[in-house]
C-alpha cells in the first residue's frame, strides 16, 4: 500500500444480501477480491477452477480472474477489494479459513469502506485484516480444472452430474482417450487423482445442497451413494467431520 496516494482508497467493499442464484460481482482490474458471505454458501467459478466457501471460509481472488458466484441459500455477501500491489501476493484463487477475528474485521471493513490511507484508523484496520488473512491456513475446498481438452471433457461431465454411475472408462472413451491417459492428465494438471477430484467435487456439491436446505439422505442419493452413511463416511474422510457437525459449527460462527 506504500505506493498509494493518501486520497486513494485502500479497501473498497461490495455488501449485498442475495437469494440463491448466480451473480457476477464487480471486480476492476488492479484490485484483488476477498469473497465472503456470513450466511449461505458461495461457489466462486473462474476458467481455472471453482472454490466453495461456506460461512467459515472466504475465497481470495487475484486481480484479472474473471469470475461468477453461484449462491446456495440466502447469502449476506461482504466482499472486500484491495489494491493488487499491496495485497497478499497470491497469484491464484484460494480458500482460507475465517477465524473469529478475521470475520469481525471483514464485517467492520465492509461497513466502514471505503477505507483511506489518510485516516489512521482505516490504515490500521486494513493492515490488521491483511496480516490476519496472511496468517491463516488455506482450506482444501478448491476444485482445479484440467487444461487438456480430453481431461476437461471428463471433468465437465462430472460437474454436470457429480452422482453419475458412468465409469471412468466410459467417460474416457467419450473423450477419445484411454483411462490411463485421463488419470495421468488429472494428476499432472490438477495435482489430484481422478477419484480424489471426484470426491472433492461431491463434497463441494454437498456443501451447496445442504446450505440450500436439502437433507443428507437426498444428497447421498443424488451423489450416487448406496446409503447416507456411505456418503457421511466419505465427507468425514475429506473434511474431518460430518456434514451436520460442519454446518452446526458454521451456524455458531455466523
Amino acid at each position: 500500500m506504500s505506493n498509494l496516494r493518501h486520497e486513494d482508497p485502500i479497501v473498497r467493499s461490495y455488501a449485498v444480501t442475495h437469494p440463491s442464484g448466480t451473480i457476477i460481482p464487480p471486480q476492476a482490474i488492479g484490485w484483488d477480491l476477498l469473497v465472503f458471505a456470513s450466511t449461505g454458501v458461495l461457489t466462486v467459478i473462474t476458467s481455472s477452477g471453482r472454490w466453495v466457501a461456506p460461512p467459515t471460509r472466504a475465497v481470495w481472488v487475484p486481480s484479472g480472474s474473471a469470475l461468477r458466484l453461484e449462491i446456495s441459500g440466502r447469502a449476506r455477501i461482504r466482499n472486500l477489494y484491495f489494491p493488487a500491489a499491496g495485497a497478499s501476493g497470491s497469484l491464484r484463487p484460494s480458500v482460507v479459513h475465517v477465524s473469529s477475528l478475521l470475520r469481525e474485521l471483514i464485517l467492520r471493513a465492509a461497513a466502514t469502506a471505503p477505507l483511506f490511507a489518510s485516516v489512521p484508523t482505516h490504515q490500521h484496520l486494513a493492515s490488521l485484516l491483511l496480516a490476519e488473512l496472511a496468517a491463516l491456513p488455506v482450506a482444501p475446498l478448491d476444485l482445479p480444472m484440467p487444461r487438456d481438452a480430453r481431461a476437461r471433457f471428463v471433468a465437465s461431465a462430472l460437474l454436470v452430474d457429480p452422482g453419475t454411475d458412468r465409469s471412468l472408462d466410459a467417460l474416457s472413451a467419450d473423450a477419445a482417450a484411454s483411462r490411463r491417459t485421463i488419470e495421468r492428465l488429472f494428476r499432472a494438471e490438477t495435482g489430484m487423482p481422478v477419484l480424489a477430484w471426484r470426491n472433492r467435487l461431491r463434497v463441494l456439491s454437498a456443501l451447496r445442497d445442504i446450505a440450500a436446505g436439502d437433507t443428507v439422505a437426498a444428497i447421498s442419493r443424488r451423489l450416487g451413494y448406496s446409503s447416507p452413511s456411505a456418503f457421511v463416511t466419505m465427507f468425514r474422510r475429506e473434511m474431518g467431520t460430518t456434514p451436520t457437525a460442519y454446518f452446526r459449527t458454521s451456524a455458531t460462527i455466523s
